[in-house]
């Protein structure tokens, strides 16, 4: 494989940042070149749909140009869910080709693009096999944006400050790092007031319908039907807690109110999950309740945190092959519900 073609593959390598300022072209430049904003676009738009962009082996030199302006198309979107789905499709990219590379490359591109090093070896330990070794911070960087359990530090083989990883693992986590990089970078204050030139109007138009189709599940706005069936995994264990009686941390109820009220919900209905618990207080739950639907104190309606937030405080577990695509509650059971009206199994 050429040098070029990997740039293509691997936009998160030095070596492609490197090939682009050769060029000494903006983002403006790039509308005099048909091929790249054609590309890009494709780009863009496969991620929005969550499929996985094909890079072209014949004519790397242009997926090279277009995946800056296709990052730029999707920042100019201004939408949070645009810029976690396009990333997600990205990381699932990445994680295929990364598990098809030799184990000399994968560290390379490991040190190259995030400045890990991972150590080449062949190590069985209790009948696991490991490929490599990283360094503990490394690792937490990313390994805790995964939702399985078995990314936990607990969990994992750890000495000498390293945690010992097969090579499978070691592409999950470095497509995960890319990821992280594209959804941070929309958080920084260039990102936040960059615009899209204007000689990309067309284009973006073109872009703004086909989210505005895919906003009907990732945008905000109250969900006024509850369907049982399409409720997220963190949500059904809260609830089972409560049936059983068992007591709930004030995060976990939180979190069980306000997603019960943003999916349309009363207040009564929510007081009603709460009345078996041993030390319910109708006065108090009902005050608390109120407050996070917005009825009263700062009139401000609650959303419940996100999923990062509820894997920080241990409520996320259970997680199913929905979960890795989505980053809120709410968002899960907006496509949960898609899918069940199209009869689409949670498997």
């Amino acid at each position: 494989m050429s040098a070029t073609e990997d740039q293509a593959r691997y936009p998160f390598l030095k070596e492609a940042s490197s090939f682009v300022e050769r060029f000494s072209l903006g983002l403006k430049e790039l509308a005099d070149y048909p091929g790249v904003v054609s590309r890009a676009m494709e780009w863009a738009s496969c991620g929005l749909e969550g499929q996985i962009f094909i890079t072209d082996p014949k004519d790397p030199e242009t997926d090279i140009l277009a995946y800056p302006l296709a990052l730029a198309f999707i920042y100019g979107l201004k939408k949070e869910w645009a810029v976690n789905r396009f990333a997600t499709s990205e990381q699932k990219r990445y994680d295929g080709l990364l598990r098809l590379e030799p184990d000399e490359k994968l560290a390379r591109m490991a040190k190259e693009g995030f400045g890990w090093e991972l150590e080449r070896l062949h190590l069985s330990v209790e009948e696991k096999r490991f490929d490599f070794a990283m360094g503990v911070r490394e690792y937490l960087d990313v390994a805790p944006h995964f939702h399985s359990s078995e990314w936990k530090l607990v969990n994992r083989y750890v000495q000498g400050g390293r945690v010992y990883i097969k090579k499978s693992e070691a592409a999950r986590l470095l497509s995960g790092a890319v990821k992280n990089k594209i959804v941070k970078r929309a958080s920084e204050e260039e990102i936040k007031k960059f615009e899209v030139p204007p000689v990309f109007d067309r284009q973006m138009e073109g872009l703004r319908a086909m989210a505005a189709k895919r906003g009907q599940v990732y945008e905000e706005g109250q969900v006024m039907v509850d369907l049982a069936e399409a409720r997220p995994p963190c949500i059904v264990a809260i609830i089972n807690d409560l049936s059983a009686g068992k007591s709930l941390s004030h995060m976990a109820r939180f979190a069980l109110t306000a997603f019960m009220i943003n999916i349309g919900k009363s207040v009564d209905d929510v007081l009603l999950l709460f009345s078996n618990v041993a030390d319910f207080d109708a006065g108090k739950a009902r005050y608390q309740v109120e407050h996070i639907a917005g009825q009263i104190g700062s009139k401000t309606k609650y959303s419940t945190p996100k999923c990062d937030v509820l894997r920080s405080f241990g409520l996320c577990v259970n997680p199913d092959r929905l979960c890795e695509e989505v980053w809120h509650p709410l968002i899960y059971y907006r496509a949960r519900l898609g899918e069940l009206k199209r009869g689409k199994p949670n498997a």
